[in-house]
C-alpha cells in the first residue's frame, strides 16, 4: 500500500472514484452526476495548488483518496481551514488499510501547514453512513454538524 500526491495524469481516476463517490452519497441529487469535464480538472488543479488530493495504491492501481481544500473563514478571511472534500476508498478494499493510511497522511500535512502559519486548522467530514471510526478517541473534536432539511 502507498499513499502519494496526485499528478495530472491520475485526474481520469480520481474523476471516476468522485462518481461513485457521489453515487454512494444519501443526497439524492448528487446521485448519477453530469459535470462540466473542463470544470472538474481545474478545480483539481485548484485542491492541488491550495489543499492536497492524497491517493492510496494498491499493486500500482489507484484505491482511494482524500481530497482538502484551503479556504479562508468568510468573516475572517485571515483565518484559513484546510476542509476535507472528499474521502473515498473503493469498497473491495474497505477493510484494508487505505483509509486510515490517507487520514494519517492528511493528518501530518495538516500538521506541517499549521507549523508553517498557512492554516489555522483542518477538519474532517463524515457522512452519517461512514463506518463509525471513533474520530474523538483520535484526537479530533467536533465543532458542527450539517442538518438536511427534508420536511
Amino acid at each position: 500500500m502507498k499513499i502519494r500526491k496526485a499528478e495530472l495524469q491520475d485526474f481520469d481516476r480520481i474523476m471516476e472514484m468522485m462518481i461513485d463517490f457521489a453515487n454512494s452519497s444519501p443526497y439524492e441529487p448528487q446521485r448519477e452526476p453530469e459535470y462540466g469535464d473542463t470544470w472538474v480538472r481545474r478545480l483539481l488543479c485548484s485542491f492541488m495548488a491550495a489543499g492536497c488530493i492524497f491517493l492510496a495504491e494498491h499493486e500500482d492501481k489507484i484505491i482511494g483518496m482524500l481530497i482538502a481544500q484551503i479556504q479562508p473563514d468568510p468573516w475572517l478571511p485571515h483565518v484559513k481551514t484546510m476542509k476535507e472534500v472528499a474521502w473515498w476508498v473503493d469498497p473491495e478494499h474497505r477493510m484494508g488499510s487505505a483509509g486510515y493510511k490517507l487520514l494519517l497522511r492528511y493528518i501530518k500535512y495538516g500538521k506541517a501547514l499549521q507549523e508553517a502559519d498557512e492554516i489555522q486548522g483542518f477538519t474532517l467530514t463524515n457522512m452519517e453512513q461512514s463506518p463509525d471510526f471513533n474520530l474523538e478517541k483520535r484526537g479530533w473534536a467536533p465543532m458542527e454538524r450539517n442538518y438536511l432539511y427534508q420536511g
